[in-house]
């Protein structure tokens, strides 16, 4: 199978982000992440750049859902760059960055303190290129990021392969929604392949697709998915989260590429730094598997919108 990497450009200033991304590939689908592709001795890279971002958050979460390593660019500490490293560390995401600025004191006591600096572009892509996706093992889980009908070949999504080996003709279940869908084929990088690995961007031919079953958010997966419309977890408030997380608040989860609104259920506050336990109620299912990280976020805070990670 074919070897693959992942990377997330991300930072406050989207045409340097876009800048960096277009140096690693030849530009490829665009809407609120824009990816770029190439071949790099004989393994698949795909880059993601979170177009809509900052000015949408969900781009940024789900460009760092979509990779193995992240690339922060930035000279000058904003509040768009710190919320792109406090969301980075929530996730645990490997994490380099392009700076020249010294931004040691805020990663100190963060999953990014030994993180590698970078003065050049040039110094950094040395760097990434020499890295590929981890080989997770486990049930086979795909994330899909996009889902469109195409002539002549019927239901096609895209995603990332986030665990296990993917085969065609595999039968899965797409996640929340329960129902079944066979692979009819499987491309990477626009070539026909048997399976994928672990960390493999796949564009999937899908047959017996129901209607608004699949989309982005979906997860395909034969097992260790689980669905739920009341969530109860553990909830890690974010130690730059300016005002305490309060029962009754509603918020909105990120999991994965699931972005849900919920109310928020706990017994007393949980102030910045602290943890505690809160039961999160949907509106509808969402789906998750044992020991993902997952954002609650404000989207009307003021400042930082990541408010914590919620594991179950």
């Amino acid at each position: 199978m074919h070897s693959s990497l992942n990377i997330a450009v991300t930072g406050a200033l989207p045409d340097k982000r876009a800048e960096v991304a277009h140096t690693f590939g030849k530009k490829g689908s665009s809407d609120d992440m824009t990816f770029y592709h190439t071949v790099f001795q004989g393994k698949i890279l795909s880059v993601v750049e979170p177009t809509g971002y900052p000015d949408k958050l969900t781009p940024l979460l789900n460009s760092l859902s979509l990779c193995d390593w992240n690339l922060v660019i930035g000279n000058e500490l904003t509040p768009a760059l710190g919320e792109c490293i406090v969301a980075a560390d929530l996730l645990g995401v490997k994490t380099a960055f392009l700076s020249q600025a010294d931004l040691k004191p805020i990663l100190s006591n963060t999953s990014l303190s030994s993180a590698p600096f970078f003065d050049t572009l040039d110094e950094a892509k040395e760097f990434l290129l020499t890295q590929a996706s981890p080989a997770v093992a486990g049930p086979v889980r795909v994330t899909i990021d996009h889902f469109f009908e195409v002539k002549g070949v019927g239901s096609v999504a895209l995603g990332l392969v986030k665990s296990g080996e993917l085969h065609i003709h595999d039968k899965l279940t797409a996640y929340p929604a329960g129902s079944q869908v066979e692979v009819k084929s499987i491309q990477m990088n626009d070539e026909n392949v048997e399976a994928s690995g672990a960390g493999g961007r796949v564009g999937l031919a899908l047959k017996n697709v129901v209607a608004g079953d699949v989309e982005r958010g979906t997860i395909l997966a034969k097992e260790g998915v689980s669905v739920a419309k009341e969530l109860s977890c553990t909830l890690a408030v974010a130690k730059f989260c300016r005002d305490p997380v309060k029962n009754g608040a509603v918020f909105h989860l990120s999991a994965g590429m699931q972005f849900d609104p919920c109310r928020l259920e706990c017994a007393a506050d949980i102030t910045a730094g602290k943890s505690g336990p809160v039961k999160l109620v949907f509106e509808k299912p969402i789906a998750y598997w044992p020991e993902q990280k997952m954002l609650l976020c404000n989207l009307n805070g003021k400042g930082l919108r990541v408010v914590g990670v919620a594991t179950v």
